[in-house]
């Protein structure tokens, strides 16, 4: 006679056990498929100890983030630090120049240096993107614009130390406002930033910073020959001071938004050679 626990059981597996799936391990039996197993015969691996996805945690910005740590060393290693150099050495020669005569200079030749200080580091930054191997980095796996921004974040906080050191080798009576001065100096060299991304933008070569360094020196020059009333170099005590202020402002937005526009990867020329066969290919 059969008890009755064997008749309940011949009738279906009973809810939670493993029931063999055609030799492919046990299958719950709720029929969502088959357990994973440790391969070894060991039964089924329990849920918690499963472990993550192949591409949990692996998305585009991790490996993006990983990328640019490797490429850190060999791009501080590449960014041109003659030219930096030189041109911050010199500005803070500019700066330090007012300490000389016995009676500190007022605020209007202070202006003075500190504007010419700020050109002589634009002069400088505006070889930032050089790059000997441009065309051998181009096809990295990092975009432009993140190796150019490697190369912005990098610069970054050398150039707020360098201005810092600038304006206090000014002697309290010749600094001009702070403020005022600061901005001035924030757009001269983004426009130099903003000149040298405009190169690599429209042109092939891999060392641009001599042109963009022309070009900042040939619009400050055009700068210094506008009337104070529509220019940019007004003196504090000058009727136009805060209107010229505007105007540094509107020229720093411009040359932040041209550099942002320009960063992208160069724009491909399309050029026509003529095939063997005759015909013409784009």
């Amino acid at each position: 006679m059969r008890r009755v626990g064997d008749a309940a059981g011949a009738e279906g597996p009973t809810p939670g056990r493993l029931t063999p799936s055609g030799g492919h391990g046990p299958t719950s039996s709720d029929g969502r498929g088959p357990i994973p197993s440790d391969g070894h015969g060991h039964g089924p691996i329990p849920a918690h100890s499963r472990g993550p996805t192949p591409t949990a945690g692996r998305g585009p910005t991790r490996r993006t983030g990983a990328l640019l740590r490797s490429l850190a060393p060999p791009v501080w290693r590449s960014l041109p630090w003659a030219a930096l150099t030189a041109g911050g050495g010199l500005g803070l020669l500019f700066a330090a120049s007012t300490r000389l005569p016995d009676q500190a200079p007022g605020a209007e030749v202070g202006l003075t240096v500190l504007r010419v200080t700020a050109l002589t580091g634009g002069l400088g930054l505006a070889f930032l993107l050089d790059d000997p191997a441009r065309h051998t980095t181009a096809a990295s796996p990092i975009g432009r614009p993140y190796r150019a921004g490697l190369r912005l974040a990098m610069a970054a906080p050398l150039l707020a130390l360098w201005w810092t050191a600038a304006l206090l080798l000014v002697p309290g009576p010749t600094r001009p406002p702070l403020g005022p001065v600061t901005l001035e100096a924030l757009a001269t060299v983004t426009c130099a930033i903003a000149l040298a991304t405009a190169a690599v933008r429209f042109a092939d070569g891999a060392e641009v910073g001599k042109g963009a360094a022309i070009w900042l020196g040939a619009a400050a020059a055009v700068a210094g020959l506008v009337p104070a009333r529509w220019g940019l170099l007004t003196q504090p005590a000058g009727r136009w001071w805060e209107e010229t202020h505007v105007r540094w402002a509107v020229l720093l937005a411009v040359t932040l938004a041209s550099t942002a526009l320009c960063t992208p990867e160069p724009l491909r020329r399309r050029s026509v050679l003529l095939s063997p066969a005759g015909g013409v290919r784009g």
